[in-house]
């Protein structure tokens, strides 16, 4: 992206909301209904040549909790359980404890950050109208102020002059999709959502339900998924954490749940540029709720992107009791769309360790994986011929009790 971004974000955005925002005119496709016929499973060496292990210190100021998430910067490991720890991305030791829970000046109210673009600082939501602000050794450097409304957004995108913000439908059923923000929070446009969207009435709904690392819903659950029951039998489901930007080779990228195309904001021109298609398979954004047809339904739910790849997951029979999630890769020279079904296991063939579960990607291009160290113990106990392998080393200081392992596949 470029730097000197913010005059023309606005203008920008504002054809985006004139856009066809199906999968017409972009250049790429990726075609997930042709590549289902002929689904079979990946290794390590599709998603890159090398693997590399990162052990992260553990000491009683860096003990990471449970369900951790992980965000691999260019230099930094973020890693958010109830706080936020930050540790070196090249030998994994413990850089800083990044602010805290509470409800004073300085506190977020969730450990979810958002780095900026040239990644020297990590932002925090702190509601109800706040973006607090930390630079990379954990000292507070300020907060922003959110114009309301539209108010605090669900994600952000932050740049040197500006910074874009995500709303959900749940937060804001209203007429605001996006919203441009100078760095002093003052609105400066809105965009208006791709489908309309409708204000959600609690007469209207059974039961709302967060739900945290269900299998059954594959990455979008890492970071946990609203799912909505309707009295006339309709169903729901919202992302919580998955955030819909992303840069790439300096150009903006956004993407929504529902919405079959990935835009690249660049030229002056919000373009369409990587379409899904799912052919007969297709689940219109204007039907999301219609939970009885989606057995014959196919749903993107996950997408990460590099420079060669874009990776992604979709789930077939969403609200079915036979739902089969996969995990799709396109590589973006060939033009090539891979399916494999989640449940095959991915084998590590260029290291011969524990299979590959792809969770991100980082911002420096690596696919980021992650071992719990009680885990990685188990599994030698059924392969202790990997303490001998040289390309696996770091085996050889493990201890269940410590901090997981930080895999990256480049």
């Amino acid at each position: 992206m470029k730097r000197t971004f913010f005059s023309s974000c606005i203008s920008l955005l504002l054809l985006g909301s004139c856009t066809d925002r199906q999968e017409g005119g972009a250049s790429n496709v990726i075609d997930i209904e042709g590549a289902l016929e002929n689904a079979a499973a990946f290794t390590v060496s599709d998603f890159g040549k090398t693997v590399r292990y990162v052990p992260l210190e553990t000491t009683d100021d860096c003990l990471i909790g449970g369900d951790p998430k992980f965000k691999v910067l260019r230099n930094c490991i973020v890693v958010e359980s109830q706080s936020c720890l930050l540790f070196d991305k090249n030998d994994g030791h413990f850089i800083a404890e990044i602010g805290h829970a509470g409800q004073d000046p300085e506190a977020f109210s969730g450990p979810l950050s958002i780095a900026d673009g040239r990644e020297e600082f990590l932002y925090f939501r702190h509601m109800p109208d706040r973006l607090v602000k930390y630079d990379m050794k954990g000292d507070f450097r300020g907060s922003v102020t959110m114009a309301s409304p539209p108010g605090l957004p669900n994600f952000s995108f932050i740049t040197d002059s500006a910074i874009i913000g995500y709303y959900t439908e749940l937060s804001n059923p209203g007429n605001t999709m996006l919203a441009v923000f100078d760095r002093d929070g003052a609105m400066r446009d809105t965009i208006p959502p791709f489908v309309p969207r409708k204000d959600f009435a609690t007469n209207d709904i059974t039961r709302l339900s967060f739900l945290f690392n269900e299998p059954v819903y594959g990455n979008l659950s890492v970071w946990g998924v609203f799912i909505i029951d309707y009295k006339d039998g309709r169903k729901q489901i919202m992302p919580v954490g998955n955030t819909p930007f992303r840069e790439i080779n300096g150009e903006i990228r956004f993407w929504e749940m529902f919405t079959d195309t990935i835009y690249t904001v660049t030229r002056g021109e919000l373009l369409p540029s990587i379409a899904f298609n799912t052919g007969k398979w297709r689940w219109p954004a204007d039907e999301k709720t219609d939970r009885d047809h989606s057995g014959n339904r196919i749903l993107v739910t996950d997408v990460a992107e590099n420079g060669a790849f874009v990776f992604f997951q979709c789930i077939r029979g969403l609200f079915t009791d036979g739902q089969v999630i996969y995990n799709g890769l396109y590589d973006k020279e060939t033009g090539e769309t891979r399916l494999a079904a989640a449940s095959d296991a991915i084998r590590d063939d260029l290291t011969d360790f524990m299979p590959f579960r792809p969770l991100s990607i980082a911002t420096s291009g690596e696919f980021v994986s992650f071992a719990e160290a009680a885990d990685i113990v188990e599994w030698l106990e059924e392969h202790p011929e990997a303490k001998g392998n040289a390309k696996l080393a770091f085996l050889k200081d493990l201890d269940a009790d410590m901090n997981p392992v930080v895999i990256l596949v480049e």
